[in-house]
Formats: structure tokens, sequence, C-alpha cells
């Protein structure tokens, strides 16, 4: 199913270069790529409120609990310090885990940075929690963010294109060169969205089998770049 949804999606950004030429296709691809910029650096704008409220935070913690990663190593680590854990140890804490990338990521780093300490926060249970949680809350400020800042510029992209003049079109080789541009048009917007399926996971870990292992979603959520761009805390 998974896999259907991806090619016609492909599909239908392939006939949208089409349809809209070289030139409107490699303007809407720019304006995609830098509302996922924007995006990212504005992530401190939503996260930051929902983190100083208690009641929303609170509830992210709830939803979101890490002890039960803990636990797949061993439940009396739950309260033990991050100190006991050396390097290798903490590698084979998070492998056991099986958390999806890249929240086992920000786990690792931020147990090996120590960066909760001035919040008081010292056992791994409660780093788990936290490193979740806040790469969670980044992930959907992001995508948030990245959905206003992409209809707006593509508001004002159709308006310039409705226009008087519109936008020109090459002379030779336009259907080839858009049906191009829209398809790596399609595949940045995948990748963008294919963000989400790690916080899917750790709410319902039994849609892996749909979501990463066939091999198109698989390729998708594997070879990701943008997910390595998250912020950890």
């Amino acid at each position: 199913m998974v896999t259907v949804l991806i090619l016609i999606i492909l599909g239908i950004c392939i006939l949208a270069g089409y349809y809209r030429g070289v030139i409107y296709s490699a303007i809407s691809i720019g304006l995609t790529l830098l509302s996922f910029f924007l995006a990212l650096i504005m992530i401190p704008v939503v996260a930051r409120p929902v983190r100083e409220s208690k009641t929303l935070y609170s509830t992210l913690l709830y939803y979101f609990e890490g002890y039960e990663f803990v636990s797949r190593t061993s439940v009396e680590l739950i309260h033990e310090p991050i100190s006991i854990l050396d390097r290798q140890e903490l590698s084979d804490v998070v492998d056991n885990a099986g958390l999806p990338r890249p929240l086992d990521n920000a786990v690792e780093k931020n147990i090996r940075r120590e960066v909760y300490a001035k919040r008081g926060i010292t056992t791994i249970g409660d780093y788990f929690n936290q490193s979740i949680v806040d790469a969670v809350l980044n992930i959907l400020s992001l995508l948030f963010l990245f959905v206003i800042f992409r209809v707006l510029f593509g508001f004002i992209l159709r308006m310039v294109d409705y226009g008087r003049h519109g936008l020109p079109r090459l002379k030779q080789f336009d259907p080839l060169f858009s049906c191009g541009i829209g398809f790596l048009h399609g595949m940045a917007l995948l990748y963008i969205f294919f963000l989400l399926v790690p916080v899917v996971l750790v709410i319902v870990p039994k849609l892996r089998n749909e979501l990463i292992v066939p091999a198109l979603p698989g390729f998708f959520y594997r070879m990701n770049p943008f997910m390595w761009l998250i912020p950890t805390t």
C-alpha cells in the first residue's frame, strides 16, 4: 500500500512538471527546499512553547515513554545513572532498544554528551524519555512549519504564474527536463514527509512491516539525508 502511494506521488509530480514546464518546476523544487531549511532553522519557535507548557510536554512524555526501550536490555537499567555505561555498553543498550532512526542516534548522542545534566536528569530511563520526546517534538515542529512555508510560497508562485505574462517555457526539451525536475521534486517531498515515519513507529511499532520493510519505503527511510539534520534536543 505504501509503495503504491509513493509511486502515485512520484507520478503526480512528474505530470505536474510536464504541464508546468522547466522554469516553474525548477522554482517549485527550490521553494520546497527553501521551505524545509527555513522550517529547520525555526524549529525552536514552535518547540520551545511546547516544552515550556507542562501540560503539553507531560502529554508527550506519556505517549512517547522511553522506559520500555531500556527494559529490552534490562529493567534494572531504567533507574541506573548514565555514568555506569561505557561507550560499548551504551551502544548495546541503544541497539537492543530497536528505536527507529534518528531517535536512536538522538538517545546515544545525548547520553554521551550528558546534555540534560543541568536539568538534573541523570538516569538512563529518563535520558531515553527526554531524548525521544525532544526529537519527536523537533520533527513535528519541522513538518508543521514546512507545510506553512510551502503553502505560502506555492500560493505566491501560482500568483506569479497566473499573472499577465506567466513564467516562460523553454523552446526545446522542455517536457523532458520538466519531467525530470518533477521526479526530483517528488523525491524531495517524499524524503521530507518520511521524517514522520520514526514518530509513527514509536507509537505503533507494528507498522514497521508496512513502512520500512518493503524496498521502496525502506529506501526513503534508510537513505533519507534529512533525518540527520533533526536536532536531538
